[in-house]
């Protein structure tokens, strides 16, 4: 995604030496909530990007940054992460503060297997996973052998 934002009419003069100013995001998950702290941090300071540039959930986050006035950006953003992050049952006994890597770490990997296999709400929705196990035939039956399966195309 690369956006030109419109720069902010009723913003405060320039504080920086810059011609335009690039907000630029990538990907990997989380990164986005970070992401979408810092870009509060910016509008609190009324720095206002002139180009979004973005890509997986950095993209998300800068349609959501351009797709919105300039006055509602951070309420749009913290909307967002506020619906796609779900209570994992483990927040429930106490057990989301775990400390320690190996902790934190176990915890991790299973919020991710989590909204895998449950989606995340108004995010994306998990789906069904089938099995295409098939004989070499297409008969449609399974069977057990030790060969690697070889996928050709148009199989």
């Amino acid at each position: 995604m690369n956006v030109q934002a419109k720069p902010s009419s009723s913003g405060a003069q320039r504080l920086l030496p810059f011609e335009r100013i690039a907000l630029v995001l990538q990907g990997g998950g989380a990164l986005g909530a970070y992401q979408a702290g810092v870009y509060e941090a910016l509008a609190e300071s009324r720095i206002e990007p002139d180009w979004i540039a973005g890509i997986s959930i950095g993209g998300i986050n800068g349609a959501i940054i351009a797709g919105n006035p300039p006055n509602t950006r951070v309420d749009r953003l913290r909307e967002f992460w506020t619906q796609v992050t779900s209570e994992a049952p483990w927040d429930w006994f106490g057990w989301g503060a775990a400390s320690g890597d190996s902790a934190r770490n176990l915890l991790n990997h299973a919020s991710a297997n989590l909204a895998l296999t449950r989606g995340a709400k108004g995010f994306f929705a998990a789906r069904r996973c089938t099995t295409h196990a098939a004989s070499p035939r297409g008969t449609g039956t399974a069977k057990k052998s030790r060969r690697t399966p070889h996928l050709r195309p148009g199989a």
